[in-house]
């Protein structure tokens, strides 16, 4: 531990400040650090990194009083949203105001009937414990503090009961060592059990989010990234669906490119390759008034609850045969030029196994199965994306216009 400049910018920076306090995850804890900062009564901010992870702890008088992130996921806004507190559109504006600075996206979103005092209060309560809680089970990475770095005198600040949350993150230290025991290879890939009776599987919302995500290619490590929630949460709900034997892990030779992509369930639909992936929330339709409900971490969902029934068409518009068209009515469509596709297309530039249309939760969704020449849609190269009437798919020279003849 030692001093030194200041290498990390919050907001305006903190150039002028020196650390009086850096070192290793490896060597001394979250919580050991946040018990010390505690006793010492230190007023500062405590950065800690891990890749390109970074937190930021601000401190007065010992007491935590802020904390933020510079991942996606624990943004305000993301939190709130994936909690159900807030829709989709409020978090958009949330995070922009919080973007356009922390001393008065609090007092603006109470101004604008957002959240009352006592709510905005307990939402930084809960992105405080997030981001507390992402980092403690960081394995390495490095931390320092710094001396008199404040926030503005105008933020909205909150005192957080600092030795329970380092009970709660201890706990979440040994859950984690646990989770990393049953799953301890973050580079498999799980693919859904063939035939597992989808119709008359219920889980709960999450549940069916991960298992959306789950298609023969992502691997345990992207199915952390693109769920938008913590890696120890993703854990616990892969575990469960392995040891319910809804998915089994597979092979590398299993998952190469010649291999079709068979008993896949639907993963998650992105608006375009630019959405980020933490908006799956959004996706679920919510069923007015009482089936509300049915949308609590607790509530069973069957597949009818969560997939939007949808019968399309997909027309050869722009390649060979011109005029040629594929209705869309089952679960799931495989697209390349090899004869085992439900779409064959005799187009030397489309790979074998170019693409899959599936039904998800808001229709039917093309995703890219990491072709040679890539899947566009109006224009746009894109890896999931939903699909809407009058869109222009192109799979090598080919071109094929979607139409949605029925949507419930």
């Amino acid at each position: 531990m030692g001093g030194g400049s200041c290498r990390v910018r919050y907001n305006h920076g903190c150039t002028m400040f020196g650390t009086s306090l850096n070192g290793s995850l490896e060597a001394f804890t979250i919580s050991d650090v946040l018990t010390f900062l505690q006793s010492a009564r230190k007023t500062g901010m405590l950065t800690a990194a891990n890749g390109a992870s970074e937190a930021y702890l601000f401190f007065r008088g010992g007491d935590l009083v802020y904390a933020a992130s510079n991942q996606e996921a624990l943004r305000l806004g993301a939190i709130l949203l994936r909690k159900k507190r807030i829709n989709r559109d409020q978090a958009a504006a949330l995070d922009d105001s919080t973007l356009r600075g922390v001393g008065r996206f609090g007092e603006k979103a109470v101004q604008e009937h957002m959240f009352t005092e006592t709510q905005l209060a307990d939402a930084l309560k809960l992105q405080v414990a997030e981001v507390v809680f992402d980092a403690f089970v960081w394995g390495e990475g490095t931390f320092a503090f710094y001396d008199g770095f404040d926030l503005p005198p105008n933020a909205v600040t909150i005192t957080v009961d600092l030795p329970n949350l380092i009970m709660e993150g201890a706990r979440r230290i040994e859950e984690w060592e646990q989770c990393l025991s049953l799953l301890p290879d973050s580079s498999v890939v799980f693919r859904i059990v063939i035939d597992p009776e989808i119709e008359k599987i219920t889980l709960t919302s999450e549940e069916w989010k991960t298992l959306f995500l789950v298609n023969g290619q992502r691997s345990l490590e992207q199915l952390c990234r693109d769920s938008g929630d913590d890696m120890l949460h993703v854990y616990r709900l892969v575990y469960g669906l392995l040891s319910s034997k809804l998915i089994e892990p597979i092979s590398a030779d299993q998952n190469a490119e010649s291999e079709p992509r068979t008993g896949a369930m639907p993963a998650r639909a992105d608006e375009t390759i630019r959405q980020s992936a933490a908006e799956f929330d959004a996706t679920i339709r919510e069923a007015p008034d009482d089936s509300r409900l049915l949308l609590s971490p607790d509530a069973k969902l069957s597949y009818h609850d969560v997939v939007k029934p949808t019968v399309g068409q997909l027309t050869i518009v722009a390649g060979q045969p011109t005029g040629a068209m594929f209705p869309l009515t089952n679960p799931e469509y495989l697209v390349g030029r090899h004869r085992d596709n439900s779409i064959q297309l005799a187009d030397a530039g489309v790979s074998s196994y170019h693409a899959r249309i599936y039904r998800g939760p808001d229709g039917y969704i093309v995703e890219d199965l990491k072709s040679r020449n890539g899947t566009w849609l109006n224009g746009n190269r894109v890896f999931h994306a939903v699909l809407k009437k009058g869109d222009r798919l192109r799979f090598g020279s080919t071109d094929l216009e979607y139409d949605v003849l029925f949507s419930a």
